[in-house]
């Protein structure tokens, strides 16, 4: 069976509006690997069981190692993203693990809106 809800649309839309972008958005870490922005698992904030507010944390993965074309190629992306309709709440530098190796990635989170 599907997943469904208001967290998965929000998973959704994140990757649809990354996809609007030219990026190649993957919700599944196995798909992860450089020059495509991993989606996570939305986050949530609800009071009296109504959700408040939705979060969606986007790793953007360069490939390694980690020097000035893989941090120009991140701010790059990250900026296209800061400067879309998505609202960036925050971002970091860092490393996305797959298997032994290490690649260079931005976190950004991203605020999905309030949701009764």
């Amino acid at each position: 069976m599907p997943a469904s809800g208001r967290l998965v649309e929000a998973r959704t839309y994140v990757a649809n509006a990354l996809t609007a972008l030219g990026m190649v958005p993957v919700i599944d870490p196995r798909n992860a690997r450089p020059l495509t922005v991993f989606v996570g698992i939305p986050e949530f904030t609800a009071y009296t069981n109504k959700v408040t507010d939705i979060t969606v944390l986007v790793q953007i993965l360069a490939g390694p190692p980690g020097n000035l074309d893989a941090a120009d190629y991140l701010l790059t992306q990250a900026e296209t993203i800061i400067n879309s309709g998505l609202y960036a709440i925050s971002g970091e530098p860092s490393i996305w693990q797959v298997g032994t190796q290490e690649l260079p990635a931005y976190d950004l989170t991203l605020r999905i809106g309030s949701l009764t």
